[in-house]
């Protein structure tokens, strides 16, 4: 639980006044302080040069986001993000699970995962060793968990989850035990991320998870549960024995380092993982082992590590072979080092990947990382420098690396860097970083076989999205090939030729990571948007997300659907750029060459009033330019008219929260901001000369406001808080006048977004670290919080919006998607009563489903029907039922799956699923 605060219960008549008085100019300087600490912290956000930009021509900047939720969620006692207590969290919250079985509440809430043929960045592949034909693939999403495909290369066998609530769904290696076919090993923890905080978009490992029956059920290694970062795992067959192999590091994570115990190094184990031996040997003139960024292991047997830099920025660019793999068994190749220290710019030896050839397990290709640091903004930037080639045990050698290109091949080498060697040609090697290589001279020259910018012109062939992670020849064959990448699965079956041909194989593999959504008014609309780390703003009408969904590129921030016009459409990327359509066409935009883009933070604050058609966001930036300033966008969506508007004077940091009462006075907009420090405004006028009244409550913790939900009125307010460490919900019912803590149950973790129910006062809803989470209890002293796991992942929820109409919630998960959820209007305690007179079957069903609902007095109904894929395939409306109303619907025709039946009685809505099969 999180920390509270509690009051004396008697005092005498002057102390509570001398209380007040030294508690509100506390209240003042420790909120002025945090402030001040974030500002020195914005101060050191690193803040790259033209040439460096020059390097990384994406147009995303993730590293910016992660710094972002390191600003949201930290701990404000520790000044740092205690992400282990997400493990506690977890453990809480799979507690209250098994509690909840009896609740009408929780059980009534279904989630449908909105279909997605875009997936998000992928680092673990395998193919299944027990399915001879070769289709069946094992994927690992770094934040969206371990999936598995029966038939990947078939475009309509889809991906499936394999488990939605593991404590920890960053995946990062799986391998399969070749004395053993149904034992796996999967790997957790992106290190490759963790310690350049350039990235942080997916998190610290949970140690390795195992299965013995070929992925059916899985558990943690007790052994592992201290392993904060999996690098990689491998597994040796020693005469019938299995020496298991694990790259464990440690790394910077939001903000606090995050030691693997005991150490880094490679850890061996030979009895499948029971117990576990450190091997390598410790970095010169130090006492701690090597940090593994890959492993290697030959076709005759000989083990090799490649070295990625440790917390204290040694033993990197070291490679490290052994024939046996045990302790004092290890030769070290460092020649590289003093070579890349001596450079001229780049010179810090960064991490080394391998690959050895399997026709010849004598020669072998390293590819190196190297950084260097800009002394005017401590930004460390790292490309692929070098590629070396070993044709005898111990002896390397420079070979070319990739030059054709209008950028640099591996720009971001420590986060990005691939290859693979042909299984039947030791000169041909595949190489990867933004694009992919091939050289068939063993390295002496190079040309480029994909183009990541095919996910704008939209070519195919050639298209592999940017950020290459894994490359895997397949079935030891010339010809079919394997490419993981922050855009999911590729394949190709032509890599022996010059330019191969390259098929996603992201087919429902969804782990899209989405910072914001948005939803279409209409009551039964499947129109939703959503901004994607690296994939831009989707549009999804009913077919599954795909390239063709985008509406626009690079890091889609907030979007909006104008809920009284709706073929009004929003998208934006970050730092204010905004893109405005009406009827799915472009109209307008404030972009780069704007006057006030580049003001706001990163994925920036805003909303959007739909009676005006003006949009309101953050313009305070991270360095304090624009400070107590919102950007107004008027004019929407033909003629955009920008201004900065002053609403405060005596902020420090950005606006971390905007949202727009749905109660303002005709022709008038009244906001509520929140800070990053954990101040509340209440904002009238904001369309003319605003007029700004703070609100927030002294008791309110020094933290990141992450929501403001507005109820029955502007009375009634929800207020959300984002840190670790803090009272997260506040309430109130008197505009701010009072305010109460509603944490009640709710484990210690980031609460991102908030709403009311439309119609039952009691009842809340919360986007969480894990997942959304409800009560219907808020009028109570200590709410109870209940999970609504019903078909939601444990995952990481950015923002839920409500569509009022038909009661239908929509989540924007960071690794999982997009979900929605109808949320029944009936009250709780004539739940049993409705769904007792609505009866659909039979349940599966093959040709036909059946409805029955019974009512005594003449109602209103619609029915509606939805298929797998969202679509509506039927629709009826009748007025003044009474008594018995029943429906057969004829299924024939339509996909397999579950569907979901809507049943609105007046203006209550049921919803239940069935299974066609």
């Amino acid at each position: 639980m999180k920390k509270k605060h509690w009051f004396p219960i008697v005092l005498s008549v002057f102390v509570p006044v001398l209380f007040l008085i030294f508690y509100s100019n506390n209240y003042q300087i420790d909120r002025e302080q945090y402030e001040q600490f974030l500002l020195s912290e914005f101060e050191k956000i690193p803040q790259p040069s033209d040439e460096q930009l020059a390097d990384l021509p994406k147009p995303t900047r993730p590293d910016l986001a992660a710094i972002q939720d390191y600003f949201m969620t930290l701990d404000p006692n520790l000044q740092r993000v205690p992400t282990e207590r997400l493990k506690t969290a977890y453990l809480q919250t799979q507690a209250i699970n098994k509690q909840k079985s009896a609740s009408v509440f929780a059980s009534d809430v279904e989630w449908i995962e909105v279909p997605s043929n875009m997936a998000g960045r992928t680092r673990a592949f395998m193919i299944d060793p027990n399915d001879l034909s070769g289709n069946t693939a094992w994927a690992g999403s770094v934040t969206g968990g371990l999936w598995v495909n029966n038939n990947f290369k078939d475009n309509n066998s889809s991906w499936q989850a394999v488990e939605s609530f593991w404590s920890n769904l960053v995946i990062s290696c799986i391998v399969a035990d070749p004395n053993n076919s149904n034992t796996f090993y999967v790997g957790t923890g992106e290190a490759q991320t963790a310690f350049t905080i350039y990235r942080e978009s997916s998190g610290v490992g949970a140690g390795i998870w195992k299965t013995t029956d070929g992925g059916l059920n899985w558990e943690l290694i007790s052994s592992s549960e201290n392993f904060k970062f999996i690098t990689d795992i491998e597994i040796k067959n020693n005469n019938g024995t299995s020496e298991i192999y694990a790259g464990v590091t440690s790394g910077i994570y939001k903000g606090a380092n995050h030691q693997s115990e005991p150490t880094d190094g490679l850890y061996r184990s030979v009895n499948n993982g029971n117990s576990w031996e450190q091997v390598l040997p410790n970095i010169k003139n130090s006492n701690t082992p090597y940090a593994p960024a890959d492993i290697e292991i030959t076709t005759a047997g000989q083990i090799l590590v490649g070295s990625m830099r440790n917390l204290n920025d040694e033993g990197g660019g070291t490679i490290l072979y052994s024939d046996d793999g045990t302790k004092d068994s290890w030769s070290i190749y460092d020649g590289y080092v003093s070579i890349i220290e001596n450079s001229f710019k780049y010179n810090i030896p960064g991490r080394v990947i391998l690959a050895s050839a399997p026709s010849n397990p004598d020669v072998i290709y390293a590819l190196y990382d190297v950084a260097w640091i800009n002394s005017e903004n401590n930004f460390k930037h790292s490309r692929g420098q070098y590629i070396l080639k070993s044709t005898r045990k111990g002896a390397w050698n420079p070979v070319s690396i990739p030059s054709d290109g209008s950028y640099y091949w591996a720009s971001i080498g420590w986060h990005a860097l691939a290859a693979a060697v042909d299984p039947n040609d030791e000169n041909t090697i595949y190489v990867g970083g933004l694009d992919t290589y091939k050289s068939t001279t063993g390295g002496s020259s190079w040309h480029r076989v994909s183009d990541w910018t095919g996910m704008y012109s939209g070519a195919t062939g050639s298209y592999i999205h940017a950020d290459i992670h894994k490359i895997m020849f397949l079935n030891n064959s010339s010809n079919e090939m394997i490419v993981t990448t922050d855009g999911g699965v590729f394949h190709t079956t032509s890599a022996n030729e010059y330019n191969p041909v390259f098929a996603q194989k992201n087919q429902d593999y969804n782990t899209l990571q989405f910072y914001t959504c948005a939803i279409d008014p209409r009551a039964g609309s499947n129109i939703f948007l959503g901004g994607l780390q690296d994939n831009g703003t989707v549009r999804y009408s009913g077919n599954p997300i795909s390239f063709n969904s985008r509406v626009d590129g690079g890091d889609g921030a907030f979007c909006f659907i104008d809920q009284n016009e709706p073929n009004i459409m929003i998208s934006s990327i970050y730092y204010n750029r905004y893109f405005f359509f009406a009827n799915n066409n472009f109209e307008s935009r404030v972009s780069q060459s704007s006057t006030y883009s580049g003001t706001g933070i990163f994925i920036n604050p805003a909303d959007y009033d739909n009676n005006l058609n003006i949009l309101y966001a953050n313009a305070t930036t991270f360095l304090n330019q624009n400070k107590n300033r919102l950007l107004r966008i008027s004019g929407i969506p033909n003629a955009p008219q920008e201004e900065l508007i002053l609403v405060t004077s005596d902020v420090n940091v950005p606006f971390s929260h905007l949202s727009v009462s749905p109660y303002s006075p005709t022709n008038t907009s009244t906001l509520f901001a929140g800070t990053q420090s954990g101040r509340l405004f209440k904002i009238e006028n904001a369309q003319a000369i605003p007029n700004s009244t703070e609100i927030g409550d002294s008791n309110f913790p020094t933290a990141n406001i992450s929501s403001v939900a507005v109820g029955s009125s502007e009375d009634e307010l929800l207020v959300t808080f984002s840190n670790y460490g803090v009272s997260s919900i506040w309430y109130t019912t008197d505009g701010g006048q009072s305010w109460l803590e509603k944490e009640g149950n709710l484990p210690d973790m980031p609460v991102r977004w908030s709403l009311f129910h439309p119609y039952e006062n009691n009842i809340a809803y919360i986007a969480t670290e894990m997942g959304v989470w409800a009560t219907e209890q808020l009028n109570e002293v200590n709410p109870e919080w209940i999970p609504l796991s019903n078909g939601l992942p444990n995952v990481r929820v950015d923002m839920i919006k409500l569509r009022k109409s038909d009661q239908t919630i929509l989540a924007a998960t960071h690794g999982r998607g997009l979900a929605y959820t109808a949320i029944s209007q009936v009250g709780i305690n004539d739940q049993n009563q409705y769904n007792e007179n609505f009866k659909l079957y039979p349940n599966p069903a093959e040709n036909f489903i059946n409805l029955r609902f019974k009512t005594e007095q003449a109602r209103k109904i619609q029915l509606q029907v939805y298929d797998p894929s969202g679509r509506l395939v039927f629709s009826e409306e009748k007025f003044n039922v009474q008594g018995l109303y029943t429906k057969s619907i004829n299924l024939a025709d339509l996909p397999k799956g579950i569907f979901v039946v809507n049943l609105r009685i007046d203006d209550r809505l049921l919803s239940k699923k069935i299974i066609h099969q």
